[in-house]
């Protein structure tokens, strides 16, 4: 063969192969989104930094979720969106750093059909200077630079990540694969043994849990504040409603937090409170901070038949406490004893505060 021959057939294979997996990745994506199911695999852990940017262009939402894994399992728009008449989105990467946070609130806050962004106050609590990132994430998939320009050439971007990259072929692979396991007339929720957001914490789990994040502290520093900062000074004239929430971890993890730092968990809770409070005063749109990491009917479950009703494990909550907890918050007087709004009390620092005698109770009834 000689070699003109060789590499017109060379450059031939590697078209075909290039557009065999553009061919795929088109049609793998285009089945998930318009899946009835696809909007579960959202809270699949994976490849989400490099997929996510683009669903979220095509999807279009009214209702996003920003966050941890804590986040990304707990909102499953295929629950929430016909239980409340939203169009929403699960933004939740694993291990999300503040940078990271503030970067996708600003993607999804450019997003003209956006009206509510709904964050975990967390996600702040995560992430240096020197590791702004996780794997996968690239800016030039977000709508905005980090100063709030339009990214240039963006849509070549996200096609490019749709169609040729490894993360994309990674995600619509295991899609099709999981979305294919579910009979007629299933959903997630029936089959926690592939969906593992809709799985169920053991009393074996719970304890092996108890030891995994025995030493966990809860606290944010100045660079992490200052990424959340920026990321409400982005929305301060655009008529988006946000709610920061502290994520209802169980109440053993908010021990754990009280028992390892509890100044540094107080100092957390109130750096979030003030940047909140700072924003009202001064923007035109407004934050709702609530608070349901302290006792309450979900952090004091009680197990039954040995497995929890709300909870994977200490940290991650079910998607049927989800939607509970975002009825909660779009809709105040739903449960108004579950919950507290910290930017409508006029003494918070004692809600705050009540934490150290809501540890007092729960060790004196165990």
């Amino acid at each position: 063969m000689s070699s003109r021959t060789y590499l017109a057939v060379f450059f031939a294979v590697v078209t075909l192969a290039m557009l065999a997996l553009v061919a795929f990745n088109l049609a793998a994506d285009r089945f998930i989104l318009w899946s009835p199911n696809g909007p579960s695999f959202q809270t699949v852990s994976g490849f989400e930094r490099v997929i996510k940017p683009a669903w979220l262009d095509s999807i279009k939402p009214d209702t996003v979720f920003v966050g941890s894994s804590g986040v990304r399992d707990g909102f499953d728009p295929r629950l929430i969106d016909p239980a409340l008449g939203l169009h929403s989105f699960n933004y939740g990467v694993s291990g999300i750093t503040a940078y990271e946070a503030r970067r996708f609130f600003q993607d999804a806050a450019a997003q003209p059909s956006v009206k509510t962004i709904v964050m975990a106050a967390d996600a702040f609590a995560a992430g240096t200077e020197a590791q702004t990132m996780g794997a996968g994430f690239d800016e030039l998939r977000l709508a905005v630079t980090a100063d709030g320009a339009p990214t240039p050439r963006r849509q070549f971007w996200l096609f490019t990540t749709r169609t040729l990259s490894g993360g994309a072929v990674g995600m619509h692979a295991l899609g099709l694969y999981m979305l294919a396991q579910l009979a007629p007339g299933q959903t997630a929720a029936d089959r926690p043994d592939i969906f593992s957001a809709y799985g169920h914490m053991t009393e074996a789990g719970y304890d092996k849990d108890v030891i995994k994040r025995n030493a966990r502290r809860m606290w944010m520093n100045d660079w992490q504040r200052g990424q959340l900062r920026a990321a409400l000074d982005f929305v301060c004239h655009r008529n988006i409603r946000v709610i920061l929430f502290f994520a209802p971890y169980r109440f053993a993890m908010i021990e754990r937090f009280m028992a390892n730092d509890a100044d540094a968990l107080f100092a957390f809770k109130r750096g979030i409170l003030a940047e909140a409070a700072h924003h009202n005063a001064s923007c035109q749109s407004k934050i709702t901070l609530v608070d349901f990491l302290n006792a309450n009917a979900l952090t004091l479950e009680e197990m039954k038949d040995g497995k929890s009703a709300n909870y994977v494990d200490l940290v991650h909550f079910r998607p049927p406490a989800g939607l509970r907890l975002l009825r909660r918050m779009l809709t105040p007087q739903t449960e108004p004893e579950f919950g507290v709004d910290l930017t409508a009390l006029a003494d918070p620092e004692a809600q705050i505060l009540h934490l150290r005698q809501d540890v007092a109770a729960w060790k004196a009834a165990r």
